[in-house]
């Protein structure tokens, strides 16, 4: 679909099912806008890939209106013989099921966010130092409109193998944890906490700065990153004495806090609309591990 990204869209259909719902009546022009979103949402639907809530309900009218999508007069003319009425009491069902599947993610998101608080805590008691490095991952705005989730899925796989074979700048790593997420404005992107042995690694800004351009590398350069250890940015929470990155000390109990704060962002269960709305099978949108113990783990999110 030339210009519109796969995220992009999606989010469009998962708004236009839950808009359609909240209507009192039928909206000017709704069939038309109707119409043109069915017929992108064909040309990049995938029957191999799972779609979050709502999105189901466009994936159910597209089956059914399968013999006019290559018709837009004729697949509006469709549409409307099945009456506004109609299509809107077929979406509730859908955005009941939506809320539902919301809620459990909200509570697995919760679970996340307890675990890596646990072993945040842990951490902080069993090292006198720790390094606490973030990295944000995403796509140059230019390109959303070639990543599918393949692709973000893919680059995703190869980030994670550097980490669990701890090349180059991950190496001495103890901790990691990692999130995907969706937005508006950032479409797919992922957050990044990586947290080393205090005694053996230090100079932060320079290894997020290393870490996002290995990003860099994975995608082409059709990626960019942010890197949260910057001064500026670190300069910023310290002065609201809210900083949790950079080097945080076992004996300050502000910088433990500040640092558990860190972790806690990264599974936030009360973040809004972040949750992916397309999945390939058996897709990882949440992990964390742990080196330099006797066991490691890695764990999945749905």
């Amino acid at each position: 679909l030339v210009g519109v990204s796969e995220s992009d869209l999606l989010m469009r259909v998962e708004d236009s099912v839950l808009d359609t719902c909240k209507y009192k009546k039928q909206t000017r022009g709704f069939f038309n806008k109707l119409t043109r979103l069915l017929i992108d949402f064909d040309k990049i639907y995938n029957p191999d890939y799972n779609y979050f809530g709502c999105i189901e309900a466009f994936i159910e009218l597209r089956y059914e209106m399968n013999d006019y999508l290559g018709c837009e007069d004729e697949l509006e003319h469709q549409l409307k013989k099945l009456s506004f009425d109609y299509i809107q009491c077929r979406f509730d069902n859908y955005v009941k099921k939506h809320k539902r599947k919301l809620r459990d993610h909200r509570y697995s998101e919760g679970e996340n966010t307890k675990q890596l608080i646990e072993r945040m805590q842990a951490v902080s008691e069993r090292y006198a130092r720790v390094l606490v490095v973030r990295v944000d991952f995403a796509y140059k705005k230019k390109y959303h409109h070639l990543l599918s989730i393949k692709d973000f899925d893919n680059d995703m796989r190869i980030l994670r193998q550097r980490i669990h074979n701890r090349d180059g700048f991950f190496d001495g790593l103890i901790e990691y944890a990692w999130a995907l997420e969706q937005g508006i404005d950032k479409s797919l992107h992922c957050h990044l906490l990586l947290i080393y042995d205090g005694a053996k690694r230090q100079k932060d800004v320079f290894i997020g700065r290393e870490v996002g351009e290995k990003w860099l590398y994975i995608t082409g350069n059709n990626g960019n990153y942010y890197n949260c250890n910057n001064p500026d940015y670190k300069l910023f929470y310290q002065q609201r004495q809210l900083l949790g990155i950079g080097m945080i000390h076992r004996d300050n109990p502000l910088e433990i806090e500040n640092a558990i704060r860190v972790a806690r962002y990264l599974v936030e269960p009360e973040k809004v609309n972040q949750h992916l709305t397309i999945r390939l099978p058996n897709m990882r949108t949440f992990g964390k591990g742990q080196f330099n113990v006797s066991w490691r783990r890695d764990v999945n999110r749905m």
